[in-house]
């Protein structure tokens, strides 16, 4: 009933099933019956728009935008438009995208599980408080900061899913992760200890002197 309700990880999930384009139309700010939910919604697709974008998905196949019920013909040149963008841009994995298929689906499954992630979801309840009225010591965040936040928060939670990936097809040791990923092996202990503490992954066995891990 509102674009706020759109969840991010369902738009990832429609991406991994082969959707070569999505565009979200909304109400114009200020023109929302539910108050804030065009808002929260821009907020959640160009959250996904920055995630697509690391992973290799051309961000030019998610869109948002906004058209009153009253312009048809709005709404027309709207969807002309995004229709022809993603014809240029062809199917999903191809030309159009830094990461080819069939890797290109692997990377949106990481991607939905990222997005349905407590962290993300976190994030997105707190942009407008952050942006408004601050945090609870009263500290107001800029847009830069807020997206710098998110960059990184990205980036983490996408490196981390990654690792549990991998770990799911069996124990693997952190320079055997580090090389797999291209992630620098500090920051793979440092993911995986946090990981053990979470009791999301377990040492499995001891090879000579390296430690081989599991996913739970």
């Amino acid at each position: 009933m509102c674009t706020g309700r759109i969840d991010p990880s369902i738009v990832a999930k429609a991406f991994k099933n082969r959707l070569d384009g999505l565009l979200v139309v909304g109400c114009y700010f200020g023109d929302c019956h539910y108050i804030s939910g065009n808002v929260q919604a821009k907020a959640k697709m160009d959250m996904t728009r920055k995630l697509f974008k690391h992973i290799g998905v051309n961000e030019d196949r998610l869109a948002f935008r906004h058209c009153s019920s009253g312009e048809a013909s709005v709404f027309v040149e709207i969807v002309n438009e995004f229709a022809d963008k993603i014809r240029s841009l062809g199917p999903l994995g191809g030309e159009g995208d830094r990461i080819k298929s069939p890797e290109i689906f692997k990377k949106l499954e990481v991607a939905e599980a990222v997005l349905a992630g407590e962290k993300i979801r976190w994030i997105i309840g707190k942009r407008t408080p952050f942006l408004d009225s601050g945090n609870k010591y009263g500290e107001v965040f800029t847009e830069h900061e807020f997206n710098r936040a998110i960059d990184m928060i990205i980036v983490e939670e996408i490196e981390t899913q990654e690792i549990l990936c991998k770990l799911r097809e069996g124990a693997q040791s952190v320079k055997g992760l580090a090389k797999a990923l291209a992630i620098p092996s500090e920051r793979i202990f440092r993911y995986i200890m946090a990981l053990k503490r979470k009791e999301m992954v377990a040492l499995e066995k001891v090879s000579g002197r390296t430690p081989f891990f599991v996913s739970l």
